[in-house]
């Protein structure tokens, strides 16, 4: 029989967190970290999925994306400490965000957060901060990562301006890990790039800027910065209201997409051969 509070509320385990997360790709990486620190973690893909999940169970930590369609994660936190006020418990909550928009920090304190964490999320930050707020010693597995020798794989890290650095996503994830991120972003990114190029036709400020904001967000997630910086310009221009810059920003974006598109499908194949 499941346990519960004195409110009824069920109680998780202490290892379960709740991963608040829009982006499918953000979402993987959040998921590989939090399953290297030996945690479980349930996932809302918005905040009113997350305020729904804490109505029915108890977390002992949530982490809370902060730009969110449907209910950000300043309004899912303000609706959160609601329902625990109710409930008479309180659950710390880590705010999880580019932090990109001005006073977004002051807005994660006002809304009720406790602490945040930087996108492309930090491994070591992350285990200081799960460390804190679970007051537990969780510690990333040290085992060591399986090599592949793959000398065509090694020569494409080699090649200067290479459009991501391989080897360092590789120590990061560990290869299997690593091989469906990639798959992941590859297949997401094209979908983006799709709604963006609609979204910009119409001239959608609002919506524009929240699908340049999200991929830029998965592109920092696999170390793509020139594909992160040129998304940050269309954010910019759009919100200048210059569609001019914006389009030829989107030109830049999918030219620097169907690179990176082909360096990772010709590392995968090159693992696939060996």
């Amino acid at each position: 029989m499941e346990a519960t509070g004195t409110d009824g509320i069920p109680l998780l385990k202490p290892q379960r967190i709740l991963l608040v997360e829009d982006n499918i790709v953000n979402q993987k990486v959040a998921l590989i970290l939090l399953e290297q620190l030996g945690l479980e973690t349930d996932i809302a893909a918005n905040g009113k999925e997350a305020v729904e999940a804490v109505a029915k169970h108890r977390y002992p930590l949530i982490l809370m994306d902060c730009h969110m369609p449907e209910m950000d994660g300043f309004e899912a936190t303000v609706a959160i400490r609601k329902l625990e006020e109710l409930a008479g418990y309180y659950t710390p909550i880590i705010a999880v965000t580019a932090l990109a928009m001005a006073g977004d920090r002051e807005r994660c304190i006002a809304a009720g957060m406790n602490d945040y964490i930087s996108k492309p999320i930090d491994k070591e930050v992350l285990q200081i901060k799960i460390n804190h707020w679970l007051r537990t010693d969780v510690v990333y597995k040290t085992q060591k990562l399986r090599r592949k020798v793959l000398q065509p794989h090694t020569n494409m890290m080699l090649l200067e301006g290479a459009p991501i650095n391989l080897s360092d996503l590789e120590e990061f994830y560990g290869q299997d890990q690593l091989d469906s991120v990639l798959q992941t972003f590859i297949s997401n990114t094209e979908g983006m790039l799709a709604k963006l190029h609609s979204r910009m036709f119409e001239r959608e400020i609002w919506s524009t800027a929240r699908l340049a904001h999200e991929l830029r967000s998965s592109c920092a997630a696999i170390g793509a910065k020139q594909l992160s910086r040129i998304c940050l310009f269309i954010e910019q221009a759009v919100g200048q209201d210059d569609w001019t810059e914006a389009n030829d920003s989107l030109s830049a974006l999918d030219r620097n997409f169907a690179i990176l598109k082909n360096f990772i499908e010709s590392a995968l194949v090159a693992e696939e051969t060996v």
